[in-house]
């Protein structure tokens, strides 16, 4: 696992973050996508090359905007949450994330698990009524699937709720 952790986040640092830690599917996109554009090119086929270069315009504005706007969201709220000391920046094999260090109480903790896919979902909208031609609004409104529990976003949301309900129960007692 990669992480680095720093006192002071912005959205550059998080853009280059994500950059870096995509770097093997970032590499492997690039290849094939000059490979597919020098193809079109050399057979004279300029469908090949606008397709290649509507996926490319997907791949940078569709997965990796959302996905920074993604993180982005958790990083707004985070930065401003009461108790915490740091944030890491963290990659493994499987996950990409924000993480941070201190106390996080209930509250910030579902305001920055709704963050991150509320603000996909957001902008998502907002491309799918003013821009539908474009076809990015999927690419953001399918972050709304981070909200269910088998995701960590979810799993915040669900735990909290469950401490809060345990909790009330409790004191009905």
């Amino acid at each position: 696992m990669w992480s680095v952790s720093v006192s002071r986040i912005d959205g550059v640092l998080v853009c280059r973050w994500l950059l870096l830690a995509a770097w093997p599917m970032n590499t492997v996109f690039a290849v094939l996508l000059t490979a597919t554009v020098a193809l079109g090119a050399i057979t004279g086929q300029p469908a090949i090359v606008e397709a290649a270069l509507m996926i490319a315009v997907h791949y940078a504005a569709g997965l990796g905007g959302s996905f920074a706007l993604h993180e982005l969201g958790h990083l707004a709220v985070l930065s401003r949450a009461t108790g915490v000391t740091a944030i890491t920046l963290e990659r493994s094999l499987w996950r990409t994330s924000i993480s941070p260090h201190g106390r996080v109480g209930d509250r910030d903790a579902v305001l920055a698990a709704l963050a991150g896919p509320g603000a996909c979902v957001v902008v998502g909208a907002a491309l799918w009524l003013l821009a539908p031609g474009l076809q990015l609004h999927g690419w953001y409104l399918a972050h709304a699937v981070f909200l269910i529990p088998v995701f960590n976003d979810g799993r915040i949301l669900w735990s909290v709720s469950r401490a809060r309900r345990t909790a009330s129960s409790r004191a009905v007692e």
